[in-house]
């Protein structure tokens, strides 16, 4: 059976505030009271300078493990991989340090997010209205082939270091990005070529352009998908909705992980919700009983 993690930034109101002094060790003791078995952190690069010591990365770790709590990824957070130079540098420099703290904490991989088209000057939402027109507005000049192969072979520089840090590296395919199909998941693990780079795939994230999750899984296969986020939507709004409580049918996502050998966790990533613990309990039974074949 799969064990059920939860994501650490889903309690706080934004998931990139700031952590400040214990909180994150009180948020995984009440991660760990619902029942979940492992956790999710993020980094910022606010968090990365301000946060995330190596005595407190440390710690953070050691303790998480302590109470059955075991940490697996860390998000980085930041989307320049191309851009304004000096952006594209700190992007870098971040990246390494967060490579670092995910090493002090004790984390399996290294997750990145994936960019729109470069130069896009609006972004492709999952949902559009009948007004709203579907166009990323690129520059006159945009050249998709160029623009494929420079994030890929940044994700090669990306594993490169991350994989010297004894870890593996995933990429969270949002939509209205480059990535944000199973087909392309498949093209840019293809292309990366290496075992040690895949996908960390989310449900919601899927449904919300539309596509089933059961028939995206299938397609990118176990071996490429290293983490699960589940939150549910309702097919309407941006969802980030409890599992259960949307479209998402978890016993068949479940049934497709199972068949195509998915060896990783089901993280419940629950986020902008006032209620945290209320949703994520939600959430985890609802799972729960997804896992035990109740229903």
């Amino acid at each position: 059976m799969y064990k059920l993690a939860n994501v650490a930034w889903g309690w706080t109101p934004i998931p990139e505030d700031l952590p400040e002094g214990d909180s994150l060790f009180r948020i995984a003791d009440k991660i760990r009271e619902i029942g979940f078995e492992g956790v999710d952190y993020l980094t910022t690069q606010e968090s990365i300078d301000k946060y995330f010591t190596e005595s407190l990365s440390k710690e953070l770790g050691d303790y998480s493990r302590s109470i059955g709590l075991p940490p697996n990824v860390l998000v980085y957070q930041s989307f320049e991989w191309r851009g304004e130079a000096d952006k594209v540098k700190a992007h870098w420099e971040g990246l390494e340090k967060h490579i670092q703290i995910a090493k002090w904490l004790g984390c399996n991989i290294v997750s990145c997010l994936t960019v729109p088209p470069r130069g896009a000057s609006r972004a492709m939402p999952g949902f559009a209205g009948a007004a709203m027109k579907r166009s990323y507005n690129l520059p006159d000049d945009y050249d998709y082939e160029t623009d494929w192969n420079d994030l890929v072979e940044s994700f090669k520089k990306a594993l490169k270091l991350v994989k010297a840090a004894g870890m593996r590296m995933s990429i969270e395919c949002f939509p209205g990005t480059l990535i944000s199909t199973p087909e392309a998941m498949v093209k840019v693990t293809n292309d990366v070529g290496d075992s040690d780079f895949g996908i960390q795939l989310d449900t919601n994230h899927l449904v919300h352009q539309g596509i089933d999750p059961e028939f995206a899984i299938n397609i990118v296969g176990g071996k490429r998908i290293f983490n699960v986020h589940c939150k549910d939507h309702d097919g309407v709004s941006r969802g980030n909705i409890p599992c259960g409580t949307g479209i998402v049918d978890y016993q068949r996502v479940i049934h497709a992980l199972e068949k195509v050998g998915y060896q990783g966790n089901l993280a419940i990533e629950q986020e902008f919700t006032d209620n945290p613990r209320r949703y994520n309990l939600q959430g985890y039974e609802h799972m729960r009983k997804c896992l035990a074949g109740t229903y």
